[in-house]
């Protein structure tokens, strides 16, 4: 009976490359590899913004003789005098969405590459449901932050150095490094549903970030409508 409900599970509708075709998987590479290129590029150019967790983890008690520079001193403007819409700064996201809850770089490895498992699956046995661009966009930014935690950075010299935890003299956590003015409104400092709008800036975030939030949007409105493939071709196709 296990076995039967197993393979009821896994049989997919449609083959694997019609679910995810070879110019998907091309652009998906493409969008990785254009994420990590920029975290990379930003984290070989830019201080190392660290938080009180991070420095104690990564043994930091000073910044003399730390050529990445430890601090938050330097950023890149992009908008506005002196970035004061938009900039590039350095910071590492050890936490979860927005930065909330505790310092948890090893448990996120597991929910990131868990939710990606979990997809892929959903998107193949829901074929049709939802736009391959917003799945495109949210498989892309997911596994550029996965990836992104494999990896702390060394302080010393930069480099990224695989690694599932934190080790001294580096800084574990997911590079943001886009800095963008927000609302700031203090009235609704107090109002626990409206405290987003007294933010003096969004949380720093990054290209795979962008591509999960566009992805998401583009989901939650062609979730619903996509068009479903017949049946019946369906059948046919996966018993070829």
């Amino acid at each position: 009976m296990g076995a039967d409900f197993m393979k009821k599970i896994l049989s997919f509708p449609v083959p694997f490359l019609k679910a995810y075709p070879v110019v998907w998987i091309c652009f998906f590479v493409a969008l990785v590899t254009a994420d990590l290129v920029s975290k990379k590029a930003i984290t070989e150019s830019l201080n190392f913004g660290l938080s009180a967790t991070q420095r104690m983890e990564a043994g930091v008690f000073t910044n003399q003789g730390m050529p990445a520079e430890t601090d938050e001193t330097n950023y890149v403007s992009i908008w506005g005098d002196n970035g004061k819409y938009i900039r590039l700064r350095l910071v590492f996201n050890d936490r979860f969405l927005f930065g909330s809850g505790p310092s948890a770089p090893v448990l996120g490895i597991f929910l990131t590459a868990g939710a990606i498992v979990f997809l892929f699956f959903y998107r193949w046995l829901t074929y049709g449901a939802g736009h391959p661009l917003a799945w495109l966009f949210v498989f892309s930014g997911a596994t550029g932050n996965l990836i992104d935690k494999l990896f702390v950075k060394s302080l010393e010299t930069r480099e990224w150095v695989f690694s599932f935890g934190p080790q001294k003299g580096h800084v574990s956590g997911v590079v943001d490094f886009v800095e963008c003015i927000w609302f700031g409104l203090d009235q609704f400092q107090d109002v626990f549903l409206l405290k987003w709008l007294a933010w003096e800036s969004w949380p720093i975030f990054n290209l795979a970030d962008s591509l999960i939030v566009v992805g998401i949007m583009i989901l939650v409105v062609t979730i619903g409508f996509a068009p479903q493939e017949n049946t019946s071709e369906s059948a046919s196709g996966a018993e070829k």
